[in-house]
Formats: structure tokens, C-alpha cells, sequence
């Protein structure tokens, strides 16, 4: 499914923003926390990441044996870290956001949440850009020819899905994935609340278009350093440089363009949930506590 401004996940149990952006392994693990699955299929997934993230790689370009087996040597030590750090800290934060859920919700508690679920996704994009600086360095020639072929293609989607749209288009794409994801998370939505939703939905600024050019910044930058003469090591050190910078470094318009949807989504959320009946008040808090009993178990390795 298309995503709300190109970045949809969840937030206060409903939604939240996350920067789909740029070409990392990030988006495996956002699959298996969206609410789009359910919580058995979740925990499924996320026991199957050490098939996923490798079968995901090869998609991209072709591995030697020995490649083959660096990556699930490190994606094995990527989960584990994820497991052990990381899965708790998504429970605590889906208390939260139960304890939130009622009058006493306000704007800025849904900005703070989605501040909060943004910083618990940095340490897992930083552990990405690391495994990405060690890989990408053990490609050769044709693997490399291959791989920004893979990313030529990636481009051309994410153009057709997200950029070639008008105006109509984009408006019912908004429209069709906020109704999906907050229904989702309160079960049927009242005639009342579906025209909040409706009204949201031509706000949004759409920056698929600046997200496209950071794309092929990020492409074209990767390129010209995997291609350099420098030795595999000054390449890792390299990309780890150019991948922290580029994580930090924003396009102006394309940091308003969040900033101003981040607003929609919690004036939105707070309409919503103020406006919530009885039954959806109890849909959340049920959806809510299978999430955070998977993530604890996961945590636990049940």
C-alpha cells in the first residue's frame, strides 16, 4: 500500500512518522512492527528476519559464498542486538501511548511520542549504515553494477508510486491510508470521524519529490566512493562519514514539508481520539496488549 506522505508507521497506536527515505535495510524491521500484520504474524516475521534480511540483500545484488555468509554472520548479530535492546523500550512506549489515550490527550504529548518512537528507530538506522559501510566495500565490479541497477530500479517505483501522481491522486491515496491505518488501530470510525479524516487528508504537503533527489544524492555519493581507488577499508570509512552526515543533514524544504504533515497527523489523532467511543477506546487497548505482549516475549526469545 501507498504511504501517507511517504512515511507511514505507527503512531500513538495509530501512526507514526518515519523517514523511508533513504536505501537501508530499515524498512525490514518497520514491516514487521507495522500494524498492517497482526501480532501473531508480526512475531512470525520477526522470528524469520535471519532468512528476510539476507533473502532481501540477494535481491539487490548476487553474493558470493563468502559474502553469503558475512551477511548472516552480521545479520544474526543484528537481531540480537535489536532483541536485546530495543523490543522492551517499543512495549514501554505502547504503555504510554495507552496512558494517553483519552481527553488528556493533546498535541504535544503526539509530538513527544513521535519524537520518542523516531529516537528508539536512530540507534537501529545507525547499526544499518554500519553493517552497509563493512558490505558494500567487499563488492565487486559487477556486484556493484548490479546493485546500483537494483537502485536504478527502486527509483523508478518509488517515482511512479509516489511522485507521478496529481493532485486527485494524492488526495485519495491520503485519504484511502489514513482511513486503513486508523481504523486499524479503533476498529470501525463513526461517520463524524471519517470526515476528520476526509478533511486531513488536503492538508498534507507532498515531498515525495524531494525525497526522490536525496534518493539519488545518496545513490550518486555511494557511487562515486565505492568506485574510488581507495582501499576497502578507506571505503568503509568513508561511507561511515558520508551515511552519519546524510543522516543528519536535511533539505530545508523537505524538513518543513515533515514538520507541517507531523502537525495534520496530531491534530488528526487528537480529534480522533477525543471523539472515540467506548468500543474503540476497548479496540486500542486490546490491540495495544497483544503488541506489547509480543514485543516482551520477543524480547525474551519466547
Amino acid at each position: 500500500m501507498k504511504a501517507i506522505t511517504e512515511q507511514t508507521t505507527i503512531h500513538h497506536g495509530l501512526l507514526v512518522a518515519s523517514n523511508l527515505s533513504r536505501l537501508n535495510l530499515r524498512f525490514i524491521f518497520i514491516i514487521t512492527l507495522c500494524a498492517i500484520i497482526s501480532a501473531c504474524s508480526l512475531k512470525s516475521v520477526y522470528n524469520n528476519l535471519d532468512y528476510l534480511i539476507p533473502s532481501y540483500v540477494e535481491g539487490m545484488v548476487s553474493l558470493d559464498d563468502m559474502l553469503e555468509e558475512h551477511v548472516e554472520q552480521r545479520t544474526q548479530i543484528l537481531i540480537n542486538w535489536h532483541r536485546n535492546t530495543q523490543l522492551k523500550q517499543y512495549a514501554d512506549l505502547l504503555h504510554s501511548y495507552q496512558q494517553d489515550f483519552g481527553a488528556q490527550l493533546t498535541e504535544q504529548r503526539v509530538s513527544r511520542h513521535m519524537s520518542s518512537m523516531e529516537a528508539l528507530w536512530q540507534p537501529l538506522g545507525e547499526k544499518l549504515n554500519e553493517e552497509m559501510a563493512v558490505l558494500l566495500p567487499l563488492l565487486n565490479a559487477e556486484q556493484l553494477e548490479e546493485l546500483f541497477a537494483s537502485i536504478d530500479e527502486k527509483n523508478e517505483e518509488f517515482y511512479d508510486e509516489y511522485v507521478d501522481l496529481d493532485e486527485a491522486e494524492l488526495i485519495e491515496e491520503y485519504t484511502e491510508q489514513l482511513l486503513d491505518n486508523y481504523q486499524s488501530w479503533l476498529g470501525d470510525l463513526t461517520a463524524q470521524q471519517q470526515a476528520m479524516i476526509e478533511k486531513a487528508a488536503y492538508q498534507f504537503h507532498t515531498s515525495a519529490h524531494l525525497r526522490l533527489e536525496q534518493r539519488k544524492i545518496w545513490q550518486r555519493s555511494i557511487r562515486d566512493i565505492l568506485y574510488s581507488d581507495d582501499s576497502a577499508e578507506m571505503k568503509s570509512e568513508r561511507l561511515r562519514v558520508y551515511f552519519k552526515a546524510f543522516n543528519i543533514e536535511r533539505d530545508d524544504s523537505l524538513a518543513e514539508a515533515d514538520k507541517a504533515n507531523k502537525q495534520v497527523i496530531a491534530r488528526l489523532t487528537v480529534k480522533l481520539v477525543h471523539a472515540a467511543t467506548a468500543d474503540q477506546k476497548g479496540h486500542f487497548m486490546n490491540k495495544t496488549d497483544d503488541y506489547i505482549r509480543i514485543f516482551i516475549e520477543l524480547a525474551e526469545n519466547r
